[in-house]
């Protein structure tokens, strides 16, 4: 009896040694690792989203530089792709449903990533504010677009397409600073609100409004 069950063993532990098992256990385990990462890519994408629309909304008081509004700004959007890049365009209204400002969301590939954020401009095509909702730009350096870490941001407060004949960082003959040992990151986030203010003013122009 006990040598029949040690020849059932052994015929088990065949079984395992054999390339059919360890492919099949291998299979089942990249199966439910697949099944884990899915199930926790949709479980944490809703917060994700709450997170960036709340980030959002703390910065649209920042990028319309306290001019009040009366719709919910990021409930609707158009969509602009200009330069292989994909902007959204939101209408901000006032009590009587007229519009007073628009706000561009948008992203630029920086240093360590994409730069993501938000430009404020009135009706007169002028911006009057620029904030950064998030990126991956070194600490100590590339962070400094953001408002907490420098006031660099501010820069573009008041710039127009019109008034502003050369979109670029000082170094490369443009009316913007750079900072000390990081030109690539202002370099990114300057470009991408040119580019932002362009698909603007293109959408505007294409809905037979003047372009600011």
């Amino acid at each position: 009896m006990m040598q029949l069950a040690l020849s059932k063993w052994k015929a088990l532990d065949k079984w395992k040694d054999s390339i059919g098992y360890q492919s099949g256990l291998l299979a089942t385990i990249c199966g439910l690792a697949a099944l884990l990462l899915m199930t926790m890519e949709l479980w944490t994408r809703p917060l994700i989203n709450l997170r960036i629309e709340e980030d959002q909304n703390a910065l649209l008081d920042e990028v319309l530089n306290g001019a009040s509004y009366a719709n919910k700004v990021f409930s609707q959007s158009q969509k602009i792709t200009l330069q292989q890049r994909q902007y959204e365009i939101f209408t901000v209204k006032d009590g009587a449903g007229g519009t007073t400002h628009y706000v561009v969301r948008g992203s630029e590939e920086g240093f360590s990533g994409s730069i993501s954020f938000l430009v404020g401009v009135d009706t007169d095509g002028v911006i009057t504010g620029v904030r950064i909702i998030n990126h991956t730009e070194t600490p100590g350096l590339g962070d400094k677009i953001e408002l907490a870490k420098s006031p660099w941001v501010k820069e573009f407060n008041q710039h127009s397409l019109a008034n502003t004949p050369l979109w670029g960082v000082k170094k490369d003959g443009g009316s913007f600073d750079q900072f000390t040992g990081a030109t690539i990151t202002p370099r990114a986030v300057v470009n991408g609100v040119h580019i932002a203010m362009q698909a603007l003013a293109n959408n505007l122009a294409g809905a037979g409004h003047d372009a600011p």
